[in-house]
């Protein structure tokens, strides 16, 4: 299992760093067996997997969401995964049915820290950004919601713990 999670984050890095230049990524790894397509399915296809099967709530998190339905508070899911990604972790959860809104980094022009898909989702709840509140475990994710004018809470975990010091100064 921690083989497998290596793997997820290592292409996730490897992903984020090289982008759609998996070329350079090819061959300063040499890796001849492969194509960039079977590289990038081959990532999908790790991440989906954790997200469908292994990936759990937040402490609190189910509970949370329940009270705002119950309430009549809109919610909303502002990620930078892709569609089928932010689909494998909602579904299992019913996340999915709960949400009023569902957008990925893939919908809008600039990815976070740009605030373009918090305003996204704002604008599909009819919800004033400033009338928003944000959740976030990621430092550009909590720059994202700032830049669109909403409150962040900084959501502390262990992956977290690590970038506590910029989190806090953000939050």
């Amino acid at each position: 299992m921690v083989y497998y999670i290596t793997i997820i984050v290592y292409l996730f890095i490897i992903y984020t760093i090289f982008g759609n230049n998996l070329c350079v990524f090819k061959e300063t790894f040499h890796i001849t067996e492969k194509t960039i397509e079977d590289i990038k399915l081959d990532w999908v296809r790790m991440a989906h997997e954790k997200y469908l099967y292994e990936i759990q709530p937040k402490p609190g998190a189910k509970e949370f969401i329940r009270f705002l339905k119950e309430k009549g508070i809109k919610t909303g899911c502002a990620t930078s995964n892709d569609k089928n990604l932010a689909l494998a972790a909602l579904k299992p959860h019913g996340w999915l049915e709960k949400m009023d809104s569902v957008r990925t980094g893939c919908e809008v022009n600039a990815g976070k820290p740009a605030p373009d898909i918090y305003l996204k989702v704002a604008e599909d709840l009819g919800v004033a950004p400033e009338n928003c509140l944000v959740f976030e475990d990621i430092p550009n994710g909590m720059r994202a919601g700032k830049a669109a004018g909403m409150t962040v809470v900084g959501v502390e975990d262990e992956s977290a713990k690590k970038h506590k010091e910029e989190i806090d100064t953000i939050c």
